[in-house]
């Protein structure tokens, strides 16, 4: 599975079944060392079957509990075919791995949930995402990431205005020509776009483009920017119904741009709205933290979790807390390591944050101004 999600990262939370053990391995996409891996993993399986006889498992219960991991060792295809680090997530009944776009350090935990932090740093400062280019005589959509875009073929949908206009429902035009609705009166004051007409035309056009163009999107959680002239995406942005689309968009005539140059642009806006998410955070962190809206201690923050109060928290990639926390009486231990009744109280936070639809970001360490390693936003 090469595209890590938000619903993935949820399905762990919702693991019920330990112990989890959680492995995290850098690995090569190509070149003479692409199976170092494989070693790699198979001593960090050995060290995952000396934790879990610390937590009293059978030898056969460790055998078969590791056993998808042991095969993944010896199937010499899956390692041509890596990426930056590779994460595995095991339970009883349950295997799982993802081929991350981001280099980590060799990692093995065992305990009663997976260890999610490092997966919730792919998705902070992923660079996936989507452009769609909209014209009243072309359709297009790519599929971005870091380094290129490759375009998703609309098959089956109109990708023009005169096509989409011939399959229009009668009920349709007759909404927008009756100006019935208070979106359609509304866009178009202060657009261009010609005659009212047109507009009405332009308006039933980015209608169905919205409702059709959600079926080709492979993925539902990527950010989406729009390139068109100004007053067609400011129509598209009244009709659209995906949830990831960006509030800035690619202005100009899209059909003569070099598909580079669009990539540019996207991946500028995408950058810049991560960047802005983050600093809205930090401010409103220095707004509120001596308020009790806000904390940089730890303990508050693992509280503030456990009770559903966290409505933002960012974290380090490395960020690890271990020990334990007794949520009736909030007493928290901190340990220096990893004992076998610890817990990393940082992942807790975290866990609880997402099951309480609460926002996690994960971000380099030189993002978060110092003495600040971590910070949580409460909702009361």
């Amino acid at each position: 599975m090469n595209h890590l999600t938000l619903d993935n990262v949820h399905t762990l939370i919702d693991n019920t079944l330990t112990p989890c053990v959680s492995i995290y391995l850098p690995t090569e996409k190509a070149g003479k060392d692409v199976l170092q891996g494989k070693i790699r993993l198979k001593n960090l399986l050995r060290d995952s079957e000396g934790l879990l006889e610390a937590h009293e498992i059978s030898d056969k219960d460790i055998q078969n509990l590791l056993a998808p991991a042991y095969a993944l060792v010896d199937d010499s295809l899956f390692w041509q075919n890596c990426d930056e680090s590779l994460a595995i997530f095991i339970s009883e009944k349950y295997f799982q791995y993802f081929k991350l776009p981001m280099t980590f350090e060799k990692k093995v935990a065992v305990g009663e949930q997976f260890q999610i932090i490092p997966l919730l740093a792919v998705l902070t400062n992923s660079d996936d995402f989507y452009i769609l280019s909209l014209s009243q005589k072309q359709i297009r959509l790519f599929q971005c990431n870091t380094f290129d875009m490759e375009e998703i073929h609309l098959k089956d949908m109109p990708t023009n205005l005169e096509d989409a206009l011939q399959i229009d429902t009668p009920d349709r035009q007759l909404q927008s020509h009756s100006g019935s609705t208070g979106a359609s009166q509304a866009i178009f004051h202060g657009h261009g776009g010609g005659s009212e007409d047109n507009k009405q035309k332009i308006y039933r056009f980015m209608q169905k483009i919205s409702d059709d163009i959600l079926s080709y999107m492979p993925y539902k959680d990527l950010p989406l920017v729009t390139a068109g002239v100004s007053y067609i995406n400011a129509i598209y942005s009244e009709t659209n119904k995906y949830p990831y689309l960006l509030k800035d968009s690619i202005e100009g005539g899209p059909d003569n741009l070099q598909t580079k140059t669009l990539w540019e642009k996207g991946h500028q806006i995408v950058s810049l709205h991560r960047n802005k998410k983050i600093s809205s955070i930090l401010e409103r962190f220095h707004n509120v933290k001596n308020t009790g809206s806000g904390s940089e201690i730890a303990s508050d923050i693992v509280s503030a979790s456990f009770e559903g109060r966290v409505s933002d928290l960012i974290l380090t990639a490395n960020a690890e807390l271990w020990g334990q926390y007794d949520p009736a009486t909030q007493k928290m231990i901190i340990e220096e390591k990893h004992l076998t009744e610890s817990q990393d109280l940082f992942n807790l936070a975290a866990m609880h944050t997402l099951k309480n639809n609460g926002n996690v970001m994960v971000v380099p360490s030189e993002l978060l101004p110092e003495p600040y390693v971590h910070i949580g936003l409460f909702r009361y």
